[in-house]
């Protein structure tokens, strides 16, 4: 079964402490990369996240990204007086040292580091807010895992009208060697019996088979396209396998690409290394549709 790596997936939900959402966003990757955003009040959760992530997924680059809007009533911090006290009283002493008397702005005051408080949360607040974000999670992982299907399935069916080309030009590359061998055969034969003829020399029948089968295993592609079709047949049984797959079919596309290459540098016959070129260009055709296979 083909699953792309690319996909997209959004799902929020509404709670009287606030609106909690959840994005991710995936595209292909040789590995299983993580990458998460969280705001700060959710930070120490961003390890169950990448659990939950990798326990879904087995490759591609994966964004995650989560956002927390507090209701009004959980958003108002907690001013520390204390604090604010020091804060103004060593700036009045500082002030008058240097020779500078002057008013000292709240609105100044209450931006500086520890001056105001983070809302606490009950702790009922934190376990219901930390099981909201692993359901949605879930959520968010089932609408990306459904979209990298839907594309999956789209990329199995450019794949296969690819193949299906690919098949044509490997049976044409056997229909042309078959027919285009023996002739092949017979026409060195004949060349080897004329150069006897003009220099008058004898012929060893047993060196000259010996000879003939010699150079003949030099251009004989009859192995590479029996292994093309070995190749093509497993390619299309691990389409079918469950499970992550990119990998496999990329493999077996390198050792398709390498019979060809072969083929090309054995033949001379023109329409034969026409057909390698075309099968070249098809291959590449499919394996730029596999990067994206999970």
């Amino acid at each position: 079964m083909i699953n792309s790596m690319t996909g997209f997936s959004r799902v929020s939900l509404d709670r009287d402490w606030g609106s909690l959402s959840v994005e991710i966003f995936s595209v292909n990757s040789r590995y299983l990369e993580v990458f998460v955003k969280t705001g700060r009040d959710l930070m120490s959760e961003e390890p169950s996240i990448h659990s939950a992530v990798k326990k879904r997924l087995n490759r591609g680059k994966i964004q995650v990204r989560v956002e927390l809007s507090w209701s009004s009533r959980y958003k108002a911090g907690k001013i520390n007086s204390d604090v604010l006290s020091s804060y103004a009283s060593e700036l009045k002493s500082i002030g008058e040292s240097l020779g500078y008397p002057g008013t000292i702005s709240l609105e100044g005051l209450l931006q500086l580091p520890g001056v105001t408080e983070p809302p606490s949360l009950s702790p009922s607040v934190r376990d219901e807010l930390g099981g909201a974000l692993m359901d949605l999670m879930e959520s968010a992982l089932d609408g990306l895992i459904s979209m990298r299907k839907t594309e999956g399935d789209e990329l199995k069916r450019d794949i296969e009208s690819h193949l299906d080309r690919y098949r044509s030009l490997v049976e044409k590359v056997s229909l042309s060697w078959r027919d285009g061998a023996d002739r092949a055969f017979e026409a060195l034969k004949d060349r080897v019996e004329a150069v006897s003829e003009r220099f008058s020399c004898s012929i060893d029948e047993g060196r000259l088979a010996q000879e003939m089968t010699f150079i003949a295993d030099k251009w004989d592609i009859s192995e590479e396209i029996s292994r093309t079709e070995s190749h093509l047949g497993q390619f299309l049984g691990t389409m079918s396998e469950d499970g992550p797959i990119g990998r496999k079919l990329d493999f077996l596309l390198q050792e398709m690409n390498r019979e060809l290459n072969t083929m090309g540098s054995k033949v001379s016959d023109s329409e034969i290394r026409w057909l390698v070129v075309e099968g070249k260009t098809v291959l590449e055709r499919i394996r730029e549709q596999v990067q994206n296979v999970e």
